[in-house]
């Protein structure tokens, strides 16, 4: 049997976090957002919660495993990123949470979010997301016969429900 895990909260904690955020900080996105694109009908929620599908996420979880393993790198973590999809129509984006492993690199202090560089004779190396967004290793599509590709880890795709109505009393149960 699996022992319970040391980040395992009570569920009153769940819910007072909950809380805590529809109290302090959803009404601060939603007024802002309301403000930016007034008259919107019906008014902006802010998200309240995510959902991943549960083998989807093993899936993930297995492929950054089989990635990492393959370019020699281990990963320390699993970062989630605050993220906003882009405007449409004159309507907000939505909030949304993207996730991508972290692991120790030389000269950098801390974990550090990666991709995975696969040069043309397949090997396959761990390096910084800054390093590729930063054009250190050039873009695939740039020159992929060149240079080898870049795996992105980064994870999204995740189920966005209506948030809750406002003072729902069933809200996190």
């Amino acid at each position: 049997m699996a022992e319970i895990p040391d980040n395992i909260i009570p569920v009153q904690e769940a819910d007072n976090l909950y809380k805590t955020y529809g109290d302090d900080r959803a009404p601060i996105i939603e007024k802002d957002v309301n403000d930016q694109y007034r008259g919107q009908d019906p008014p902006y929620e802010a998200t309240r919660f995510v959902t991943a599908d549960y083998e989807k996420l093993k899936k993930y979880i297995a492929f950054i495993d089989q990635e990492s393993k393959e370019a020699g790198v281990t990963p320390k973590g699993l970062r989630i990123y605050f993220g906003a999809t882009k405007p449409t129509k004159g309507k907000p984006g939505r909030e949304t949470v993207f996730l991508n492993p972290v692991a120790a690199f030389k000269g950098v202090d801390g974990d550090i979010s990666y991709a995975i560089h696969t040069d043309l004779d397949g090997n396959k190396q761990a390096i910084t997301v800054g390093d590729v967004i930063d054009g250190k290793i050039p873009k695939p599509s740039d020159t992929k016969s060149l240079n080898g590709d870049v795996q992105s880890l980064a994870g999204d795709d995740w189920e966005y429900p209506p948030p809750p109505r406002q003072n729902d009393p069933n809200d996190y149960h």
